[in-house]
């Protein structure tokens, strides 16, 4: 199961329809060996959570699934805030998937080193 730290929330509004959706854009511990440390990742789009003990997990449209750690300290909304535009896991339908992907935005070359920002990363130095 992925842990996301340092979660913050990224607000949007579907073109489709102009409905609400939120993202979680977050530092999860990665199993590619090319990433091998902590890597700064922005989410799908949320379809749903579940809790998961004292935590909440959220899943997305791709169908991934996190579990929320520390927010963001400059996030001021709370999990409490997903839950009240997310529909519950067992209640909600079935996403489908319009090909918005997860990505990586930065990685951390170690444990110890701070998250980079998506600029440091871009090839031209631009996001």
């Amino acid at each position: 199961m992925n842990i996301l730290d340092n979660w913050k929330i990224i607000h949007a509004k579907a073109p489709e329809d102009g409905r609400y959706v939120a993202c979680i854009e977050g530092l999860v511990a990665s199993s590619n060996p090319r990433f091998p440390g902590s890597s700064v990742i922005r989410t799908s789009y949320l379809t749903g959570y579940e809790r998961h003990g004292e935590s909440l997990l959220v899943v997305t449209a791709r169908r991934s699934e996190y579990l929320l750690g520390k927010r963001h300290p400059g996030e001021y909304l709370t999990e409490d805030f997903l839950k009240s535009f997310l529909p519950e896991r067992k209640h909600a339908p079935a996403p489908v998937f319009d090909g918005v992907r997860s990505q990586i935005i930065a990685y951390a070359e170690n444990e110890y080193a701070r998250p980079a920002s998506a600029a440091e990363f871009s090839p031209l130095g631009q996001v």
